[in-house]
C-alpha cells in the first residue's frame, strides 16, 4: 500500500520508491504489453539503473515478468491472482447483499460478509441494524482478530492440519476480553466443535456484551471462502439463536450455490 504522510497544508507527501514502483506498472497497457529496459525509462525520464533495481525487485514478487527470449519486460501472474481476489470478493458482495439485507430487516440485528485473504478476514459487505452499538460491529474493508471471531474461527475450523498449525505457529493469541480464548489446545478444541456444528459462535470474546453467530460459504470445490454473521447484544441473540441459526446457514448454502454457479457460467 503506498504510504502516506498527511502534512500540515494538507498536501501528502508520497514515498518515492513506490511511487517510481507504480509509475513502472502503469506504463504498460493494451498498446504496450511488453517493454524493454530503455523504453520505460524513456516514457518516465529514469535512469536505467534505477528503473533496473526496481523491475527486479517487482519480478522477484511476481508483479512482473522478463521475457527470456527478447529482454523485455510484461505483467505477471500476481497481478491475476490479486485480480481473482478482487473478482470474488465482488461476485460475493453482489450475491450476499439481499440475503444481509433480509436477515437484518427480520432479526433487527446486524449482518456481516468475510472473506479470508492473505491470513486475515475482511468485511467486504454488512448491513447494519439500528439499534447497533457495537464498536468491533465491522466496517466494510475492516478486519477481525482470526482466534475470537466467530467467522475467523470458522475460517480457521475450515483449514488443513498442517495449514492451520504453521498459521498458529506465528499467530499470537492475543487476549480482547476475559473470554477471548488464548490457550492453543482449548482453540484445538472449539474448532473442532465448529466441524462438528457446521457454524462457529463468539461469545464475548472481541467486545463484552456482543455475541456473534457465523456460517461458512463455500466454492463448488467445498473450499470456505467466506461467512454471513450476524452480531447482536448476547441477550438479544441467544433470546432467537436457534432461527438465527438456521436462517443463516440456509443464507450460507444459498450464497455458496449462487456462487458457484456464476463461476461455472462465466
Amino acid at each position: 500500500m503506498l504510504e502516506v504522510i498527511c502534512l500540515s497544508d494538507n498536501k501528502p507527501r508520497l514515498i518515492q520508491s513506490v511511487k517510481r514502483a507504480l509509475d513502472i506498472i502503469n506504463c504498460f497497457d493494451s498498446l504496450n504489453v511488453q517493454l524493454s529496459l530503455s523504453e520505460i525509462s524513456e516514457k518516465l525520464n529514469l535512469n536505467i539503473s534505477t528503473v533496473y533495481g526496481i523491475l527486479n525487485t517487482l519480478c522477484a514478487y511476481s508483479y512482473i515478468d522478463k521475457n527470456p527470449h527478447n529482454g523485455k519486460y510484461k505483467l505477471g501472474l500476481e497481478f491475476l491472482l490479486k485480480a481473482n481476489l478482487v473478482s470474488q470478493s465482488l461476485d460475493l458482495k453482489e450475491i450476499g447483499h439481499p440475503f444481509l439485507t433480509e436477515l437484518t430487516k427480520k432479526y433487527h440485528e446486524t449482518s456481516h460478509l468475510y472473506v479470508y485473504q492473505n491470513e486475515q478476514i475482511f468485511c467486504v459487505d454488512k448491513v447494519e441494524s439500528p439499534s447497533t452499538y457495537f464498536i468491533i460491529s465491522s466496517r466494510a474493508g475492516s478486519k477481525l482478530p482470526m482466534h475470537a471471531s466467530a467467522s475467523g474461527k470458522v475460517f480457521l475450523a475450515s483449514m488443513p492440519e498442517e495449514e492451520l498449525q504453521t498459521f498458529l505457529k506465528k499467530y499470537k493469541l492475543t487476549k480482547l476480553t476475559d473470554k477471548t480464548i488464548t490457550d492453543k489446545r482449548q482453540l484445538m478444541k472449539n474448532l473442532q466443535q465448529i466441524r462438528e456444528l457446521g457454524y462457529g459462535i463468539e461469545n464475548e470474546e472481541i467486545e463484552e456484551g456482543a455475541y456473534s453467530i457465523a456460517a461458512p460459504v463455500k466454492d463448488a470445490a467445498g473450499r470456505t471462502i467466506g461467512t454471513i454473521s450476524m452480531v447482536g447484544s448476547i441477550s438479544r441473540i441467544k433470546e432467537n439463536e436457534e432461527p438465527i441459526r438456521t436462517d443463516l446457514l440456509k443464507a450460507a448454502s444459498a450464497i455458496s450455490c449462487q456462487f458457484g454457479y456464476q463461476l461455472k457460467t462465466n
